[in-house]
């Protein structure tokens, strides 16, 4: 799970470079725009498969029995092992992707300076631009959306989202974006500097971006340790616990924690037979119980070659209702439904790839060694300003669960099936004393 999450930031790299001279500073400001309005619009719809899968995976392996005890002379634990495995349906690995653009509107052009348009005398309309660099990312995607309602620019029909895994890529033809610049409604009241430095940035945008690929996850298998301690009221205290790991350059430092509590509601229909010699047995037809889950994850890592910032955290709620039947010294029959929801904050910060700034004139490709070099300022300086994007993720989801529990000595063994938005199988061991 961790590693699908990070999976997602190995953000959009262009293509090989289509010019030798390096690219202006408004391209650069461009690439940098763009880059990210592609990451803002599609990150979601690509990570929500991924979130989907963990809110499942996370808040499965909670119980085994319904049956808590109402009191106990002295508690007891119950240190479980579970393993949690789930098959990927080739639905979650793709999305339909995004294209960043808008359409034409003189009320938003005036965000980036004055202007006055005098339609029967073009050369006397008055602009005054106060944001060069705001207003060629605008224009640029006005331009892709004249050439998307055109049908000269196409977006990709799907791409993978994290779970897949084909790379996908957007085609720009230059040549088109020139002409698209060119019949631009706003174009012939530019000033001439202000039409050259469009059309300048509009030959130096790369031929294509590519969408990232995905891990190419077929199926999700995840472990977590568990205790379990009671009983006191008929009420039952679980702990999740990994303590923070570094688990190496791929996954960064990861902790995962969580704590519930189980309820006994059978407890309240029980009869209390007495036997001859005194003994005190309870009867019941089945077991019943409510539980209530809190679970939470940190992760914290440097990403890449730029060793891009990610910081990112969840909150992991699950609440069921759980029923059993014991058949004595044979086997225990168990199943429930919940309520599962998950809330995934991230916040990367993040430079462009390396690909990208070679292409821009910020990196130099050594064709000797094969590679693209480190920054070597002032020529090549690399990317100096990086870009922060924050991202909520929440899945919510209905779950109904069957399982079967053996118990052999203080040992149990048992096995579920998870129906729900995407299906679990999980299975564990657990030693009681």
């Amino acid at each position: 799970m961790k590693k699908l999450f990070l999976l997602f930031f190995a953000v959009l790299s262009f293509g090989l470079p289509i010019w030798a001279a390096p690219a202006s500073e408004y391209t650069i400001d461009l690439a940098r725009s763009f880059s990210k309005d592609i990451f803002d619009l599609n990150g979601v719809p690509y990570l929500s498969p991924m979130v989907k899968a963990v809110n499942s995976t996370s808040n499965s392996r909670f119980y085994t029995k319904a049956y808590v005890p109402r009191s106990v002379n002295k508690p007891y634990f119950k240190i479980t092992i579970n393993g949690m495995a789930g098959i990927v349906k080739n639905s979650d690995k793709y999305y339909s992707p995004q294209l960043p653009m808008d359409s034409f509107s003189l009320s938003k052009l005036t965000r980036y300076g004055t202007i006055n348009i005098n339609v029967l005398d073009p050369s006397k309309s008055v602009i005054n631009i106060k944001d060069t660099a705001g207003l060629i990312n605008y224009l640029f995607k006005t331009v892709l959306f004249d050439g998307y309602k055109a049908g000269k620019i196409v977006p990709p029909k799907k791409a993978s989202s994290i779970l897949g895994k084909d790379t996908t890529q957007l085609h720009l033809d230059n040549t088109i974006l020139t002409e698209l610049v060119k019949n631009h409604v706003i174009y012939q009241y530019l000033p001439q500097e202000m039409k050259d430095t469009l059309l300048n940035v509009m030959k130096q945008v790369p031929s294509f971006f590519t969408l990232p690929a995905g891990g190419n996850i077929n199926t999700i298998v995840a472990g977590v340790p568990q205790i379990e301690i009671g009983s006191l009221y008929g009420t039952e205290l679980l702990i999740r616990v990994v303590p923070p790991l570094d688990l190496g350059k791929y996954i960064g430092k990861f902790a995962f924690w969580g704590f519930g509590i189980k309820h006994s509601i059978s407890q309240y229909f029980t009869e209390y037979i007495e036997t001859s010699e005194g003994e005190i047995f309870e009867y019941s037809p089945f077991d019943l119980a409510i539980q209530i889950v809190y679970q939470g994850t940190d992760l914290q890592n440097k990403v890449g070659v730029t060793q891009s910032d990610l910081k990112a955290n969840a909150q992991i709620w699950n609440a069921n209702i759980n029923i059993s039947k014991s058949f004595e010294n044979i086997i225990d029959l168990y199943g429930g439904l919940s309520y599962d929801y998950i809330d995934i904050d991230a916040r990367f910060k993040y430079y462009l790839p390396v690909e990208t700034q070679m292409q821009l004139g910020l990196l130099r490709y050594d064709p000797v060694l094969n590679k693209i070099m480190p920054p070597e300022p002032p020529d090549y300086p690399g990317d100096t300003k990086p870009q922060t994007t924050k991202i909520n993720l929440i899945n919510r989801s209905w779950k109904a669960t069957l399982g079967l529990n053996k118990s052999i000595g203080n040992f149990s063994v048992f096995a579920d099936y998870n129906i729900s938005r995407f299906n679990i199988f999980s299975a564990g061991i657990q030693y009681k004393f």
